[in-house]
């Protein structure tokens, strides 16, 4: 224990008044304690009655016990001191570290002090000084801390994983985040996710998810970035379906965006962005300029042509060339742009800004391009969309609720094919598979000749062009329950093939006002399983072979018994015929056996591929199959 010390030779410093002011009192051992209310531990020091220094001993420190460090000098302020003043006087104090500190001893510390400043007011300006630099340090450290926590939860598709669910590899897969605790399979997720068949569309639907906003900001800004990078699938020109699972009602809504009149023999309506707007003013939170922004810069910039860009060129490179298409997909020698190439869209960009403060701008800048005995009758059209929010079909398969998007869309289509399974009670069979399928082709057959003898069949197919309509899907969920899914379509590649020279619209050919059966590619389903609280979201191509390949994953999940993945990813199944034709047990397939007609009495048209989203523990879940049509992202 250090001894105590008696005051210094000559005139002592008004130790104690100053005491006084800062709240300190001396004690019986001639040392200052803290004020009431106020540890001395939470400085983890104790601060001694200093002691004068003889001149003579120089800058050492008394021999007590202990360790001693190097003396730190601590002056008062320049300038404080007069040239006749008497030298300030020269102390030695000592810090005792407390008990259940992390170390023992004490310290010495040179102090001087100067005319007008006490030697307690000398000590606790370095006892702040020392206080400070801790609390700056532990600020420079938390905001470290905190910048490395907000990395790790953004840094989507930062992952490495291979094929194989939960597996490390060397591939780096779009999307994959693992969290600061654990790491998650392929497609799953934290928070939300988004899958659509571009890598870009994703990649901008997500990072809306990590701003704040909901599935179906994400899902516009998405389904707009896909008019840019798949012009001859969807765009502003073409028509849409959609189906949102609302978490907090627990319920679901469809909408339609479809024209219920025309205008021109040529083209149909764009209703496409009214579609969007309506959905974002019943459901979505940030703000409409917000999700037009990306969509916008990407049309300024440019996007590069991909392998499914190229591919649809290709297969109408005559009708391409003939047509104001050329202007935006060939280049300077007429000759079309191949993969790889850029292709700008200013005049589509400054549309989208225009659109951006309100919902006039389209009509505006789209009736120029016509021909002056259309812009009348299209204006009033556009006046008189009808769109609206509608109630989704409901069915129930055992403790399964599902969702579909009502007519025109191919919700029934779908219904039908589930119904015919649901009576034919597979799960009572010896080959539950056979029953299965078996009843999901009567019931396919049965309900496509219905949609096609009672009302409008989809559009006659031009010379030359595929019979099946082309169409984009995104689907995006987050851990909520909160599920979109949206198809869209210009009806057939590259629509109409009309390019508004102003606006860079390029409209659909969905002349003929929506009717029952009309729109089989647009099958969005949502699936509500019973007491696990999982929602999952459903959507395919091919046109007419959507439902059908929706309705076998489902058969897959629901009466086969398999998990929402190997549901979706397991190989195709179809029918092996007997010697007399019949069906005689079922067997692995591929997407080409599905398409090229080994179903009996010809198959669907080709091109099924289905994606999958869902909500599930807590989790945010993305699918597809195959794995290389689609790309998602999420956090």
């Amino acid at each position: 224990m250090p001894q105590d010390v008696s005051a210094p030779s000559g005139p002592p410093p008004p130790a104690e008044p100053a005491g006084r002011q800062a709240g300190f009192r001396a004690n019986s051992h001639g040392a200052f304690d803290a004020p009431p209310g106020k540890s001395p531990s939470a400085l983890g020091w104790r601060l001694l009655l200093p002691a004068p220094v003889p001149e003579a001993s120089g800058r050492g420190s008394p021999g007590g016990a202990g360790r001693t460090r190097k003396p730190r000098q601590v002056r008062g302020p320049a300038g404080m001191e007069a040239a006749a003043a008497p030298a300030p006087a020269r102390y030695q104090a000592r810090y005792q570290r407390l008990r259940d500190s992390d170390s023992d001893g004490e310290e010495t510390v040179e102090l001087r002090t100067g005319p007008g400043r006490s030697l307690l007011q000398a000590l606790l300006h370095q006892h702040h000084r020392e206080t400070c630099a801790r609390i700056s340090s532990a600020l420079v450290l938390l905001v470290l801390a905190l910048a490395l926590a907000f990395y790790q939860t953004t840094s989507g598709g930062s992952s490495r994983l291979d094929g194989g669910a939960g597996q490390m590899g060397a591939q780096e897969q779009p999307g994959d985040v693992p969290s600061a605790a654990h790491m998650h399979a392929r497609g799953v997720y934290h928070h939300a996710t988004l899958i659509t068949s571009s890598k870009t569309c994703s990649r901008l639907g997500k990072d809306l998810l990590v701003a704040g906003g909901n599935v179906v900001d994400a899902g516009i800004a998405a389904a707009l970035c896909l008019g840019l990078v798949h012009p001859h699938a969807t765009g502003l020109g073409a028509v849409f379906s959609a189906l949102l699972h609302n978490a907090s009602s627990g319920r679901a809504v469809a909408l339609n965006a479809i024209p219920h009149r025309d205008f021109s023999r040529r083209y149909g309506l764009p209703v496409a962005l009214p579609g969007l707007l309506l959905l974002h003013r019943h459901f979505g939170r940030l703000a409409w300029p917000r999700l037009l922004e990306g969509p916008a810069v990407l049309a300024q910039r440019g996007v590069r042509v991909d392998r499914e860009l190229a591919a649809a060129l290709q297969e109408s490179a005559g009708a391409v060339k003939a047509s104001g298409l050329c202007s935006l997909f060939c280049d300077g020698a007429g000759e079309l742009k191949g993969q790889g190439a850029l292709v700008t869209q200013p005049r589509l960009a400054a549309l989208l800004r225009a659109v951006a403060s309100g919902d006039e701008a389209l009509p505006r800048a789209l009736a120029p391009d016509l021909p002056p005995a259309e812009r009348e009758p299209f204006l009033q059209a556009m006046g008189d969309l009808g769109l609206e929010l509608q109630s989704p079909l409901a069915m129930q398969l055992g403790d399964t609720w599902l969702h579909g998007a009502p007519v025109p869309a191919a919700g029934s289509l779908l219904a039908g094919i589930l119904e015919e399974v649901q009576a034919a009670e597979p799960r009572a069979a010896p080959e539950p598979c056979l029953r299965a399928l078996s009843a999901a082709w009567r019931g396919y057959s049965r309900a496509l000749g219905g949609a096609v003898a009672g009302g409008p069949s989809p559009q006659p197919a031009r010379p030359g062009r595929a019979p099946s309509p082309v169409g984009s899907h995104l689907a995006v969920a987050d851990s909520q329950g909160n599920v979109l899914l949206l198809s869209a379509s210009l009806n057939s590649s590259f629509g109409s093939r009309f390019l508004a020279p102003a606006s860079g619209i390029v409209l659909s050919d969905l002349t003929a006002p929506a009717g029952h059966g009309l729109l089989s590619w647009a099958c969005p389903v949502v699936l509500s399983l019973g007491e696990e609280g999982t929602v999952v979201g459903l959507g395919a191509t091919g046109g007419s072979a959507a439902p059908l390949a929706l309705a076998q994953a489902i058969i897959n999940q629901v009466y086969l018994g398999q998990p929402l993945q190997e549901a979706l990813e397991s190989p195709r199944l179809q029918l092996r015929g007997g010697g007399d034709g019949a069906s005689q047990g079922c067997g692995p397939g591929t997407l080409s056996n599905l398409s090229s007609g080994e179903w009996a009495g010809g198959g669907p048209q080709p091109g099924p591929w289905v994606l999958q989203v869902a909500s599930q523990a807590g989790h945010a879940r993305a699918f597809a199959a195959p794995a290389a049509c689609c790309h998602h992202e999420g956090y």
